[in-house]
C-alpha cells in the first residue's frame, strides 16, 4: 500500500471514530444530574408544576434532575444565571413567557438577551379572569363597562406585578374599551383577591389557582376568562371573545429553555422527557382542575410562538409608552 493510499484510509478511520465517538456521547447523556434554574419563589405555581415534572423527567432520563430556585427581579436572576451556563444541557431555564415576550420591551437594561437561549418547549398553558366584587351591580363585562363609564373616577383593578401578563391585560382592556381605569399594586394574588372581596378595589386580572375557590363559594365574581375557550375549572364563566371582545383573549405560560449551543441530542432527550411527563394522567388532571393545560410542543413551534407574543407584548407596551428602567 501506497503511503497516499494508507493516509487516505487513515483519515477515512479517523473520521468514522470520531463519528462513532460523538454518536455514543450523544446516545449517552446526560451522564450526571440536570439542574433546572425555576426563576421563581418555592411554593408558587411554576415551582409546584416543575417539581410535579420533576420526578417523571428523571425516570425518562434516567438521571435525577434538581430544582435551583433563584427568584427575584421578575425572572431575570435566573434567566441570567442560565445565559452565563455551558451550553452542555445540564443547566437549564424554567421560566415564564414575561422573561422573553415582556421584558425585553420594558427594560433597556436586562441582564441578558433571547440570543442567549435556545428554546426548548412550553410546559404549561393557563389563562387569566377577570374578577369583580360581588355587591357590585355588575354579572357581565358589558355590565362592568357601562358601570365603569358612570362612575366619575372610573374603576381601579388589581396588579400583582407591574408589567406583567396581568397588569397588562388591564392596560390592553383600557385601550381597547376607553374606560378610565386605576391599577392599585398588591405583592401577592392573595391579598389582591381580599382587596377585591372588601370592596377595597372593584376588579382585577389574575391566574385561577388563588381565585377558584373563592368564585365558588361567591366571595369574589368571575366575569370572564382569557382563554380562547372555556375552562373545565369555571365551566359557566365565558371567554372574552364570547362576550365580544376577542382581542383580550390572551393567557400566559411556562416553558423550558438551555443555553445557546446546548447539542441538538441533549435538547432531543429533554424534549423527550417532558412530552413523557406531560402525558402523565394524574398531573394533567391536577392542572386541568386548576384551569391550566399541560401542553408540549417542539422547538420550532414553541419558538414561533414566543415571537408572536413577543410582537403583541412589544405593540402594547409601545402604545402605551411603559417603560419600567
Amino acid at each position: 500500500m501506497n503511503s497516499i493510499a494508507f493516509g487516505r484510509r487513515a483519515l477515512a478511520g479517523g473520521a468514522l471514530s470520531l463519528g462513532l465517538a460523538r454518536s455514543a456521547r450523544a446516545q449517552s447523556w446526560p451522564e450526571r444530574p440536570v439542574r433546572i434554574i425555576v426563576a421563581f419563589s418555592p411554593g408558587g405555581e411554576p415551582d409546584i408544576l416543575m417539581r410535579g415534572m420533576q420526578p417523571l423527567m428523571q425516570e425518562a432520563l434516567g438521571q435525577p434532575v434538581v430544582i435551583d430556585n433563584r427568584p427575584g427581579a421578575s425572572t431575570q436572576i435566573g434567566a441570567e444565571a442560565v445565559a452565563q451556563a455551558r451550553p452542555d444541557g445540564y443547566t437549564l431555564l424554567m421560566t415564564s413567557s414575561t422573561t422573553f415576550a415582556v421584558n425585553p420591551h420594558l427594560r433597556a437594561d436586562l441582564p441578558y438577551r433571547l440570543s442567549q437561549f435556545r428554546a426548548i418547549t412550553q410546559l404549561l398553558q393557563a389563562q387569566l379572569a377577570l374578577y369583580a366584587n360581588p355587591r357590585l351591580p355588575i354579572r357581565t363585562v358589558a355590565e362592568l363597562i357601562e358601570y365603569a363609564r358612570r362612575q366619575p373616577n372610573g374603576v381601579t383593578y388589581t396588579t400583582t406585578l407591574r408589567g406583567g401578563v396581568a397588569h397588562l391585560a388591564g392596560e390592553r382592556m383600557k385601550q381597547i374599551t376607553g374606560l378610565q381605569m386605576t391599577d392599585v399594586p398588591f405583592r401577592a394574588s392573595t391579598a389582591a383577591a381580599q382587596a377585591i372581596i372588601r370592596g377595597d378595589v372593584d376588579i382585577g386580572f389574575d391566574g385561577l389557582a388563588t381565585y377558584l375557590g373563592l368564585v365558588r363559594g361567591g366571595e369574589i365574581r368571575a366575569l370572564a376568562v382569557t382563554g380562547t375557550r372555556r375552562t373545565d375549572a369555571l365551566p359557566d364563566v365565558p371567554t372574552f371573545a364570547e362576550t365580544g371582545y376577542p382581542d383580550l383573549a390572551q393567557g400566559y405560560w411556562y416553558g423550558l429553555f438551555a443555553p445557546a449551543g446546548t447539542p441538538d441530542a441533549a435538547v432531543a432527550r429533554i424534549l423527550a422527557a417532558v412530552q413523557a411527563a406531560s402525558r402523565n394522567e394524574h398531573l394533567r388532571s391536577i392542572w386541568a382542575a386548576q384551569g391550566s393545560t399541560l401542553d408540549s410542543m417542539d422547538p420550532d413551534t414553541f419558538q414561533t410562538l414566543l415571537a408572536t407574543e413577543s410582537a403583541r407584548w412589544g405593540a402594547l407596551i409601545r402604545s402605551i409608552g411603559l417603560k419600567l428602567d
